[in-house]
């Protein structure tokens, strides 16, 4: 008798917990994908984490940093590639003259930056070396980088390593019959068809002239896939005004992080989206954060995000990299 009371405990236990479980379900079903969405937030200040001169006798200049990424190398430690240059001289303009792409590492992701030598230097080069993005290709166990370069005009191109220090450039275009000029501030991330998503902001993309994120997939980073439109804003004529973008995974839907310099210069969107190749900007904004061209950095269990620049001078801003933890708010 005690044996089947047990037994029927514990069949209206797990009855109840399937009942419950069912609702649940069915509950999450009826949410919008905005009530679904975590709410991604700054943890604390954000604050320099390195000063963007790279030594107080390098010149007289006031220096800048801006787009960037991070990449985490095979011992572990943390590298930061950004456009990192002073303000230019009398004769040149702020907007072409870039001609250094900064190299920092680190143990900790918020101090102990060490400046290495420029990743890229066109002092006497092309004078100008845009936003990076590097990444592991492991089909053929290098470092690769897609970064914009100003040759006879603006372009995406790409750049090899074996050690993340020395750079060799191809000099070949991307796509350059089907990008704008102007596409540029590419994130690189690999997706789950196994090839590379390499995302850029863009205008024009199948002759739509409004402010755009595409995507285009490579496997070898020599051959590259038609562009993608993921996002479009009806916001323009002649020129994306977003910048920046940075897609991320989480907890089941995707995050498309953007700057909307145009608008404000220190403002990022996020999108939020249960399909990789489409986000709304009418329907999920599903917030605004503080900051610039922001990064999202994974590092010895922490989450933080970035932001970096301006480009023109602020009396109280030191143009450098600012980093803070990142959470993620879930709603009742």
């Amino acid at each position: 008798m005690k044996r089947l009371y047990i037994i029927l405990l514990v069949s209206i236990f797990f009855g109840m917990a399937s009942c419950c479980s069912k609702k649940e379900k069915e509950n999450t079903a009826k949410k919008t994908i905005l009530e679904r969405a975590e709410i991604p937030y700054l943890k604390g200040e954000s604050r320099q984490i390195f000063d963007p001169k790279p030594s107080t006798y390098f010149d007289e200049n006031k220096w800048f940093t801006n787009d960037h990424c991070f990449v985490t190398d095979k011992k572990g430690d943390l590298h930061w590639f950004g456009i990192n240059n002073p303000f230019p001289p009398k004769g040149k303009d702020l907007y072409r003259y870039h001609p250094y792409l900064g190299h920092l590492t680190s143990d900790s992701a918020t101090e102990n930056w060490k400046r290495q030598p420029f990743a890229i230097n066109e002092i006497k080069g092309t004078e100008y070396i845009g936003a990076p993005y590097v990444i592991w290709h492991e089909e053929s166990n290098r470092w690769v980088m897609v970064v914009e370069q100003w040759r006879e005009k603006r372009q995406l191109e790409v750049y090899w390593s074996d050690n993340l220090t020395n750079w060799e450039e191809t000099k070949t275009a991307i796509l350059p019959d089907k990008l704008w000029v102007g596409t540029r501030d590419p994130h690189i991330m690999k997706g789950d068809d196994g090839k590379y998503w390499i995302h850029v902001v863009a205008t024009g993309n199948k002759g739509v002239k409004q402010s755009q994120v595409l995507r285009i997939r490579t496997k070898d980073f020599i051959t590259f896939e038609d562009p993608e439109t993921i996002l479009g804003i009806n916001d323009i004529e002649w020129a994306t005004l977003i910048e920046s973008p940075y897609l991320k995974e989480h907890n089941g839907l995707w995050y498309l992080f953007f700057t909307y310099a145009h608008r404000r210069y220190a403002e990022t969107l996020v999108i939020v989206s249960d399909n990789p190749n489409h986000f709304d900007y009418e329907k999920n904004v599903v917030t605004t954060l503080f900051g610039h061209a922001a990064e999202i950095v994974n590092y010895k269990g922490k989450e933080y995000i970035t932001s970096c620049g301006p480009e023109d001078a602020h009396y109280l801003n030191g143009h450098g990299v600012t980093m803070a933890e990142l959470g993620w708010l879930k709603q009742e």
